[in-house]
């Protein structure tokens, strides 16, 4: 199977075969556009929390699928460390993922997100690397 040139389809490239070729009879004009409506923006939650009560609010806006960057600036550090523990627990039940952007700062989401990383840290101190 190649490629003939249809003269009805004024010098267009269309297969050839012996199956039908769909042609529209009408020309579409260039100078007017389709509008379509824009899909839903995609969500994105950004939660401060200064104490362990916040981890519902953090689980029950990845569990519906919406992204959340979760900042612990503001936290101590056992409470930030069970926070880090909790959300680790609900990525993986979720089959998320979770990706520190900054110190303290770390940002949850759902497997539908896809989160891609151009630079990684090479900060070797901080709150996350701590065992």
């Amino acid at each position: 199977m190649g490629a003939a040139l249809r003269d009805d389809y004024r010098g267009w490239l269309a297969p050839s075969g012996n199956y039908p070729v769909a042609v529209p009879d009408y020309e579409e004009p260039w100078d007017s556009p389709e509008l379509v409506p824009a899909p839903h923006a995609p969500q994105i939650t950004s939660v401060r929390p200064t104490g362990f009560e916040s981890a519902r609010i953090i689980g029950e806006h990845v569990r519906v699928g919406t992204p959340v960057i979760m900042d612990l600036t503001e936290m101590t550090d056992g409470d930030a460390k069970r926070l880090v523990d909790f959300a680790s627990g609900l990525v993986f039940g979720t089959r998320g993922s979770i990706e520190r952007i900054a110190r303290r700062v770390f940002l949850l989401a759902p497997p539908e997100v896809e989160v891609m990383v151009i630079d990684g840290s090479d900060d070797s101190s901080g709150f996350y690397n701590q065992s």
